[in-house]
Formats: structure tokens, C-alpha cells, sequence
């Protein structure tokens, strides 16, 4: 190899060839040292959060006996780490060539921290992307708390992970965990889901904090005995309340279980930034809960009776639309149109509020008669529909002389005994129509030459 006056060169041409050159630049320094000094192995060391470790090493593996020399690299005024020099007369090492592999190892020290802190700040902004991403695609609250425990506990590196969700009073709503033993989870939720959240010291803590909670020894800390943390198992944690327009949303708790940890102050910062970020995505899903549930709700006043909660006229029309369409049924359908008989005297005697207990109670007995397929439902007033498609249409006779029988046995209303009957007119499609207003006309005019009969079945002719 080349003198070891040639060291500084050798180490500058490094520096132009290679983009991370530490490792290398610091085999070139032990071979130089090696021959001038007998110098055997040679260690950069650096700080690693709150630890200092060992990030390269050249020469000999394992203890070596006589001097360890130290030489720190700087760079720009900032200590950037410490070159160990291990056995030999390190000491004999001339200052001018210590300040010159002090600056290169310096200067790649450097370039590895700053490679450290980009591939950081990717792995990062990755998590972030995929919080929102995913976050924005997720169905469900449940959903959201489970893909915000993930990736917190991916980006803080935690063993454990477990979020907690709460409704507007606090009232806790799910409990999620990423990496707990089997069964945890389960035992987690039977115990808090249903309880009031601010009744537990961890989350007035995080409510008065308004940040994360970070304890480094559990052992230290003002926890519940049987609590959330101490049920969770882990010996240090980050605890990231949910902040939302609102309030408090609930509360994710990062921690380990093998090892006592000490936080840094940029774990402090990334708790914070996924609190804050957590929190919108675990509000967002709550709203498109909500938005659902809405149009779930109006979906379903549309098509049905608020009274009686039957199916509508609407969604009658629908069901023999389906049927005779030769894509989504076979066209085959039968329809029972009923009327109450005596069901105006019972408004006129009794009230209207009888009159419309009277309507549910009908509704009830229909329900419990339906064959499976068959749609009941109430077209205003006092008539009501079936409509049985496809093979059902066989038993739409049997089913109307059951309907008629069971609407005629008496109802207790208030006390009362309150009586009416049924008139029921029957159609086939497609032997009386092929379409759902001829079967819907022959029905009715089945159904007034059963009303002018006194009442019963009566089948279209």
C-alpha cells in the first residue's frame, strides 16, 4: 500500500469516489496506523438517541489489550463522534495526522447521519402517507383506530399498541391493540368498553397534558392497579391523546414490554405529529359512520311505513317490478291486497291512537306469517299488500286464508278487546297480468268482490 504520508491524499480521493465512505475511510486509517503506530482495531462511536454505540469498526474482533487512544471528530464545531483507537502506541499517533482523520471520519460520520436522517424522514412521511391514504378509504371507526395502531406502533418501533376510542360523553367505544398476546384485545375490551374514559388517571393525565404522555419506567409512574397500562403489560410507553375539533376522540398507548426505554425528544415529536394526524383520520371515519347511518336512514324512510315499519307502496312496486322483469325475476308473482274490515269504526269509536296500535298489531301478525321471500307491506290507510315471487306463488291461496283467520282473532289494545276483519283479493302473474299495473287492478277487484261478499279470500277470476 501506499506510505502513510499519503493518508490524508488517500483519504480526500475516498472522499470524491465514495457517497457514504465511513466504512472504508476508516479500513484506509487502520491499515495507515496499523503500520505507523501497530494500532489493531479502530472504532467510531456516535450517539444514538441517548445511547453512545459503536457504528464502524476495522481490525481485530474482541478484547485487545494495551492503550485505547481517543480521538474526537468534529466537524463545523459540532462533535460528530469519537475515533477508539485499541492497542499498539496509539498515543504515538502525530497530532497533524490525528486533526486529519479526526476531519475525514468527521465529514462521513456526518454524511451517515444525514442519510440517517433522510431515510428517517422518508420512513416517516411513508407512515403519514398511508395514515391518510388508508385512512381515507377505511369504513368504519373501528377500521381507523385499528390502521392508526399499526402504523404507530410501526414508526415508533413499540411492541405493543393499543388504542382506545371513546363517544362524545367519553363512553368507551372499541378497544384495538396491535402486537398483544391472544386474548388480550378481549380482555381489554370487556373490561373498558361501556366505562366512562374520564374516570381512568391515563386519560385525565393526557386531557390536562393536551400532548403525549411519555413515561420511560411504568414502575415511576401514577398508574391504576388493573388499569389500561398495567393490563397492557408494558414497562415504558407513549401515551397519544386524540385531539379532535371536538375533543378528546381517544388515546393510542405505544410501549414495550422486554425493555425499559428512554424517549427522545424527536420520539416526543413524532408521538405528537401521529396524535394530531390520528386524530383526523379516527374523526373522519367517525363522520362517514354518521353520514351512512343517515342515508341508511333516509334510504329506509323512503321505502318504508314509519308507522307500522312495513315496506311501503314504493317498495311494493319495486318487488313485483323485480319479479315480472325477465333479467331479475322469473315472472311469476302472486299479490294479496288486503283491506281491514271495520277498521273506520274503529277510529270513529275508539280513536285514532287505537286505530293506529291496531294497524302495528296487524303488522306484527303479518310479519310472523310470511313465508321466506315474500314482502309485506302497508299502502296507506288501512291496506295492506304481500306479494310472494317465484314458487311462492303456489301457497299465495293457503297464505291468505291463514292471514285472514289470524287478523280476525281478537286484539288487546289498552285493555280492550278490539276485533276486525280482512278482505283479501288475489292475482297471479302472469295467468291474470304480465305487468304491475294489471296485477295490481285485478287484485283490487278481487279484493271489492270480497269486501261486497263479507269479507274472506277471494281469488281474480
Amino acid at each position: 500500500m501506499d506510505a502513510p504520508d499519503d493518508l490524508p491524499v488517500q483519504l480526500a480521493r475516498l472522499a470524491r469516489e465514495e457517497s457514504a465512505p465511513l466504512r472504508s475511510a476508516l479500513d484506509l486509517v487502520h491499515a495507515a496506523l496499523a503500520q505507523r503506530s501497530g494500532v489493531r482495531r479502530a472504532e467510531v462511536l456516535a450517539h444514538e438517541g441517548s445511547e453512545v454505540v459503536v457504528v464502524a469498526r476495522a481490525g481485530e474482533p474482541g478484547p485487545v489489550p494495551g492503550e485505547c487512544a481517543v480521538v474526537p471528530l468534529r466537524h463545523g464545531g459540532a462533535e460528530m463522534g469519537l475515533l477508539h483507537l485499541h492497542g499498539g502506541h496509539p498515543e504515538d499517533v502525530e497530532p497533524a495526522v490525528r486533526a486529519v482523520v479526526g476531519h475525514h471520519l468527521a465529514v462521513a460520520l456526518r454524511d451517515v447521519a444525514a442519510a440517517r436522517e433522510q431515510a428517517e424522514l422518508h420512513r416517516v412521511t411513508d407512515a403519514v402517507r398511508r395514515l391518510f391514504e388508508e385512512g381515507a378509504r377505511v369504513s368504519s371507526v373501528e377500521a381507523a383506530g385499528r390502521l392508526l395502531a399499526a402504523v404507530t406502533a410501526d414508526v415508533l418501533g413499540t411492541e405493543r399498541t393499543a388504542v382506545m376510542l371513546v363517544d362524545p360523553d367519553t363512553r368507551v367505544t372499541h378497544v384495538l391493540g396491535i402486537g398483544l398476546p391472544e386474548g388480550l384485545e378481549q380482555q381489554l375490551a370487556a373490561s373498558l368498553v361501556g366505562r366512562l374514559a374520564r374516570d381512568s388517571p391515563a386519560w385525565r393525565r393526557a386531557t390536562a397534558a393536551g400532548g403525549p404522555e411519555v413515561v420511560d419506567d411504568v414502575a415511576t409512574a401514577p398508574v391504576r392497579p388493573g388499569g389500561f397500562v398495567q393490563t397492557l403489560g408494558v414497562r415504558s410507553y407513549v401515551s397519544l391523546p386524540l385531539m379532535s375539533a371536538e375533543g378528546l376522540v381517544g388515546t393510542a398507548l405505544c410501549g414495550d414490554v422486554t425493555r425499559r426505554r428512554t424517549w427522545t425528544a424527536a420520539d416526543r415529536a413524532l408521538a405528537e405529529r401521529f396524535a394530531l394526524q390520528g386524530a383526523v383520520v379516527v374523526d373522519n371515519a367517525r363522520l362517514r359512520e354518521l353520514d351512512r347511518a343517515h342515508l341508511r336512514q333516509l334510504e329506509h324512510r323512503a321505502f318504508h311505513d314509519q308507522l307500522t315499519g312495513l315496506p311501503n307502496r314504493a317498495a311494493l312496486l319495486g318487488c313485483l317490478g323485480d319479479a315480472l322483469d325477465p333479467v331479475t325475476g322469473d315472472g311469476r308473482v302472486a299479490l294479496l291486497l288486503i283491506d281491514l274490515d271495520g277498521f273506520k269504526r274503529v277510529n270513529d269509536t275508539l280513536g285514532h291512537h287505537t286505530g293506529d296500535v291496531l294497524l302495528q298489531q296487524v303488522a306484527d301478525r303479518l310479519r310472523e306469517l310470511l313465508p321466506a321471500g315474500a314482502t309485506a307491506a302497508r299502502l296507506g290507510g288501512d291496506e295492506l299488500a304481500v306479494a310472494l315471487p317465484g314458487p311462492a306463488t303456489a301457497h299465495a291461496a293457503d297464505l291468505a286464508r291463514a292471514v285472514h283467520e289470524r287478523l280476525g282473532q281478537p286484539y288487546g289494545i289498552e285493555g280492550r278487546a278490539v276485533r276486525t276483519g280482512a278482505s283479501i283479493g288475489i292475482a297471479h302473474a302472469p295467468r291474470h297480468a304480465t305487468e304491475v299495473t294489471g296485477l295490481l287492478r285485478a287484485a283490487d277487484e278481487a279484493m271489492y268482490r270480497a269486501k261486497r261478499a263479507g269479507g274472506g279470500p277471494r281469488t281474480a277470476p
